[in-house]
């Protein structure tokens, strides 16, 4: 089968695997046929042979012991990494998608592919709260590698991110080393969004980067739980009842811990903000319930099918789906 186009690369272990597979699947459901690179660890086998059943190609490469060494944590080489596997292992597609592992696809997003490829602009979803790089995990042997205090009007969240590797490959490449670099005393410290957003900032600057609503790519935290722009299901997939297509949503769908933290804190706005409206948590539930079902729907009727089970606490028994309410009651 030959390159396609364009392509994604996500990296995740055996501790994400439903959430993986609900991501594979997800895209395999909407029609992909963007190919997608795979950097896993311990992703088992009879996982990796039902890869051929997607409508598209999945390159899977396994993280070395070697690689796994570098990093502090899997976590480092699986967030931290998967940039510089894109610049590495993507360079010649036009353009590539890096994601989460946990995410959920409803709409195909080749526009945003196309922007990327013909405009050279890195696009992905803004964040809720943009940094200000102040903190001294911001540093790099010492120094600030864009201004201290510098605001970021344009910071991405960097899942889904949209890109042309080979424009960006200096950024992609350098976020990876300044971690390596200086450990571990003077390596960078601070979250690989941050690593990312500042090696952005430094080779192309602040109009190169296009933040996006990222209620269109995940939305989850304060923005899909509120009424008015709460997820909807229709027959082309998920869209907020305002009529905002979601493309994407992210986050841990399938563990009720995750759930009860979402809805806690849209409790606690709800109460400060609109006067304890019933109504109002009522609707954060019935959003959160229809983008846990986008969830299972992906897991369980897509090609590649996986034994329903904790992964990451194997000793536990696996997280069943009982409703929203019995989660966090009113």
């Amino acid at each position: 089968m030959e390159r396609s186009k364009y392509g994604y690369v996500v990296c995740a272990d055996i501790r994400y695997l439903p959430e993986l597979v609900g991501n594979l699947n997800s895209l395999s459901m909407i029609g992909n046929e963007e190919d997608i690179l795979v950097f896993g660890r311990d992703i088992p086998a009879e996982v990796q042979s039902q890869f051929g059943d997607l409508n598209y190609r999945v390159i899977y490469r396994e993280v070395t012991d070697e690689e796994f060494a570098e990093g502090k944590h899997l976590s480092d080489i699986l967030c931290r990494k998967r940039y510089w596997y894109a610049a590495k292992y993507a360079i010649d597609y036009d353009a590539v998608c890096i994601l989460d592992a946990d995410m959920i696809w409803s709409h195909l997003p080749t526009a945003f592919f196309e922007i990327a490829a013909k405009t050279g602009l890195a696009v992905g979803p803004c964040k809720e709260q943009n940094k200000i790089y102040s903190d001294e995990h911001h540093r790099w042997h010492g120094e600030w590698i864009i201004p201290e205090g510098f605001y970021n009007y344009h910071d991405l969240c960097n899942s889904p991110l949209f890109i042309d590797p080979r424009v960006w490959e200096a950024a992609l490449t350098k976020q990876w080393e300044i971690f390596l670099d200086g450990q571990p005393d003077d390596n960078f410290k601070a979250p690989d969004m941050d690593a990312m957003n500042i090696c952005m900032l430094e080779q192309h600057g602040i109009d190169r980067i296009l933040p996006l609503p990222s209620l269109m790519f995940l939305g989850v935290n304060e923005q899909l739980l509120k009424p008015y722009i709460r997820a909807v299901q229709k027959e082309d997939g998920l869209w907020t009842q305002s009529g905002i297509k979601i493309y994407s949503i992210h986050g841990h769908f399938g563990h009720a811990n995750w759930r009860g933290i979402q809805l806690g804190n849209r409790k606690g706005c709800i109460e400060g903000q609109l006067n304890g409206s019933e109504s109002a948590y009522r609707q954060a539930q019935s959003s959160l319930d229809t983008m846990v079902r986008a969830f299972y729907d992906a897991l369980e009727k897509g090609p590649i099918d996986i034994e329903l089970k904790n992964y990451r606490h194997p000793e536990s028994p696996a997280e069943l789906y009982e409703g929203i309410e019995s989660v966090i009651p009113l």
